[in-house]
């Protein structure tokens, strides 16, 4: 877009004109010191001037074109652009262009390498994090199996001493049992000892009687004979039904040696069963073997 000014107009129109020329002006002065970060070229100041002066004798001439497209651009100028009517860029803005893009790529070479790195120790730290977590879950895998290996272990001597404990029990209920059978058997067998210990004693004692009748009978029979006693004809006949005598009474042999006559009663069962030479020895009851405390010796008549 093209600005055309007349200057052929009034002498208002030049001073408008002019004002309008100093601001642009200084419009690309600030645009300059934008560029040059505040530092202003001598001879491009010089050149701006000499250029303000030749504005005033040209517009006498000719009407003065102004391009707003470069205006409008020109805070993003193009390299090695030609602005007509303002300036040319110099050297010393494109070094400082070039510095100030190298500080630019400087820094974002950086900051991706920042980022890079950044990057590289997250993955790393990431990659350690599961390492150690591996580690530790090998770890903890290892230590469970010893333990479940010791519990296993240590279950299986358990149940073998369960084994062993049932099996003795067992034993021990067999043998009970067995116990209580002889026990029963002894109680039994004590029992009919005890019966005949009892039928001894009787006998023992009725041949006891016997032979105390026999005596005195004899004593009577022998005093009628000497004229001592006299007794009538049935009285002799009840001594004589009464007398027993003590040769043909068998008295009952030794239950232990089995060749003398038993005369020892045997205490507490009071069986008469064995003979004074075997009553020192002996320390039960040959017939029901009980356990002897005492014995008495019995004097036959």
């Amino acid at each position: 877009m093209f600005l055309c000014v007349n200057r052929n107009g009034k002498e208002k129109e030049h001073s408008n004109f002019t004002l309008q020329s100093q601001a642009a002006g200084d419009f690309l002065d600030q645009t300059n010191m934008l560029f040059n970060n505040g530092s202003s070229n001598q001879r491009k100041r010089r050149r701006e001037t000499n250029n303000h002066q030749l504005l005033p004798m040209q517009s006498h001439q000719f009407p003065q074109v102004i391009d707003l497209s470069l205006l409008h651009n020109y805070n993003h100028p193009p390299s090695n652009m030609v602005h007509t009517g303002l300036r040319l860029f110099s050297g010393e803005d494109q070094a400082q262009k070039i510095s100030h893009l190298s500080e630019d790529v400087f820094a974002a070479h950086i900051n991706r390498q920042s980022e890079e790195l950044d990057e590289f120790l997250h993955a790393q730290a990431e990659e350690l994090r599961r390492t150690l977590a591996e580690k530790r879950k090998m770890h903890y895998k290892a230590l469970l199996g010893a333990v479940e290996e010791s519990l296993v272990r240590k279950l299986r001597e358990k149940e073998v001493e369960i084994e062993r404990a049932t099996r003795r029990h067992n034993e021990l209920v067999a043998r009970d049992s067995q116990l209580r059978a002889e026990v029963q058997v002894w109680q039994e067998r004590a029992k009919a000892h005890e019966d005949a210990a009892a039928s001894l004693q009787s006998q023992l004692q009725q041949a006891v009687n016997q032979c105390a009748g026999g005596c005195v009978s004899a004593q009577d029979s022998r005093a009628a004979e000497e004229g001592l006693l006299c007794t009538t004809i049935s009285g002799v006949d009840d001594a004589e039904s009464v007398y027993v005598d003590p040769e043909r009474v068998k008295r009952p042999n030794c239950k232990a040696c089995r060749e003398r006559e038993a005369t020892v009663v045997v205490l507490p069962c009071r069986h008469l069963s064995i003979c004074p030479g075997c009553d020192r020895t002996a320390l039960a009851c040959p017939l029901c073997l009980t356990l002897r405390n005492s014995s008495v010796e019995a004097i036959f008549c």
